[in-house]
């Protein structure tokens, strides 16, 4: 799997973290990871608010957005192409500055709050969404038990 991180430099253990909750992520969905590309822009307030207003209409500042390539339902898996290409499964942009603050706000580590909202995002990549409570519960339970594990494997590695 390749990941890009463009825009913004970030740390390295964020970075790691990020990565880790991808593939992750990916992993809990049995989901093949080989052939698989994914960009995560990492953005402040001014640029997400931009963003979210040029691609949602929304004005305001947000702590992920999701861009996904193609579309897909919860638990499809993807078919990897045969010509040795990657196969891109969208865009992520991700508000670093929100992301503390929300750190801050809920008493948690900035590691914690990247790696939720990087689960969060690659769930909506992968089909899953919360527009609907039916849908909301599906992604929510998937998110928990994500984060659940990234959890245990954290404490194991302690």
């Amino acid at each position: 799997m390749v990941i890009n991180f463009v825009n913004k430099r970030i740390e390295k253990e964020l970075k790691q973290a990020a990565t880790a909750a991808v593939l992750l992520t990916l992993k809990c969905l049995k989901q093949c990871t080989d052939g698989l590309e994914l960009n995560i822009s990492i953005m402040d307030f001014k640029e997400i608010r931009s963003l979210n207003k040029r691609t949602r209409k929304i004005d305001k500042v947000t702590d992920v957005l999701s861009y996904p390539n193609f579309e897909m339902k919860p638990f499809e898996t993807i078919k990897a192409g045969e010509d040795g290409q990657n196969i891109l499964l969208g865009d992520m942009a991700l508000c670093l500055q929100q992301a503390e603050a929300q750190a801050e706000e809920n008493h948690v580590s900035l590691e914690d709050e990247v790696v939720k909202l990087v689960v969060h995002s690659t769930l909506h990549l992968m089909g899953f969404d919360h527009i609907s409570d039916e849908d909301y519960k599906l992604m929510h339970t998937q998110e928990r038990k994500v984060l659940n594990l990234y959890k245990k494997r954290k404490k194991a590695d302690v």
